[in-house]
């Protein structure tokens, strides 16, 4: 579709949704570009592949107008982008319910870095804080072999279509299987295909008691007594686990957000999601996304 379709259905799907559920009114008088417009513009931003949201509303204004013609000036539009990062997950999880649901219950969990400023120049405490205690750290990118400093996004996707359920931004450093029990609070009955990093009889045997089973890259001891069929199941799905994370990576620039603070960042990664997740619903219903 080109760029003016993809703008004009968006906004009809991000204001439909806006008019049947609404937003909370901020005080002060309305402001003339509508609430639905700045939502259609983050999501449209991240679809397009644009980094730079200062770039992208020199594009709209450009480009555009005839669309919207209330584009608000630069620092409107950032804050009220950030102020409404909440109805941007809430439109995500209301295109989540329209994705088929999983087949079978398998479920993927996996991490990926999160950086938000290169190790070389990080200069001893920063404003990089999060809710709960949450601080950038120093992790490792065991893929990369490299150091970064950040955080990390966890996530919980469908085996099939690797299209996040949940997230949670963690520590850089933490343990992954913490992250998984985060993910999977008041979840059961599943079944879970991670890799080696997951592997633990405690952090099973937790799963067990709410009935979900958890499938890991089997050892050499294992691989001698699992059937061929189990084996060759885990080698043909486990590189699955990758595939939403590569995708928010190489199409939404995940590690390319450009936030300077911890709310900026969850708001762009909040759209980055959102933007996956309508992409996946498109794609369902055949229209043209690329």
């Amino acid at each position: 579709m080109t760029t003016e379709d993809l703008l004009s259905v968006l906004f009809c799907a991000v204001d439909d949704w806006v008019q049947q559920h609404g937003i909370p009114r901020r005080p002060g008088p309305a402001p003339a570009c509508a609430d639905s417009e700045i939502l259609t513009f983050a999501v449209a931003r991240e679809l397009l592949g644009v980094t730079s949201e200062r770039r992208f509303r020199r594009v709209l204004l450009r480009e555009w107008r005839h669309l919207f013609p209330q584009i608000p000036a630069q620092s409107e539009f950032n804050r009220r982008t950030r102020w409404l990062s909440g109805a941007l997950e809430l439109l995500r999880q209301h295109w989540l319910a329209d994705l088929p649901a999983a087949l079978g219950h398998w479920f993927a969990i996996d991490t990926t870095p999160l950086p938000v400023k290169h190790p070389s120049r990080v200069r001893g405490v920063d404003g990089w804080v999060g809710p709960d205690g949450l601080h950038a750290r120093f992790g490792r990118c065991a893929a990369k072999a490299e150091w970064f400093y950040g955080f990390r996004l966890a996530l919980l996707t469908p085996l099939i279509d690797p299209v996040p359920v949940c997230w949670a931004v963690v520590p850089a450093a933490g343990n992954e299987r913490a992250a998984a029990e985060l993910l999977l609070d008041g979840a059961h009955d599943l079944h879970l295909l991670c890799d080696k990093g997951f592997r633990g009889r405690v952090f099973a045997a937790g799963l067990r008691e709410q009935g979900i089973s958890l499938l890991t890259p089997p050892t050499k001891t294992e691989r001698a007594i699992m059937s061929r069929r189990l084996r060759r199941f885990i080698a043909d799905h486990r590189n699955r686990i990758e595939a939403g994370i590569n995708t928010l990576k190489d199409r939404f620039a995940l590690e390319r957000h450009r936030a300077t603070t911890f709310h900026g960042l969850l708001t762009r990664l909040m759209a980055k999601l959102a933007a996956l997740t309508l992409r996946a619903v498109w794609r369902q219903t055949g229209l043209d996304v690329e």
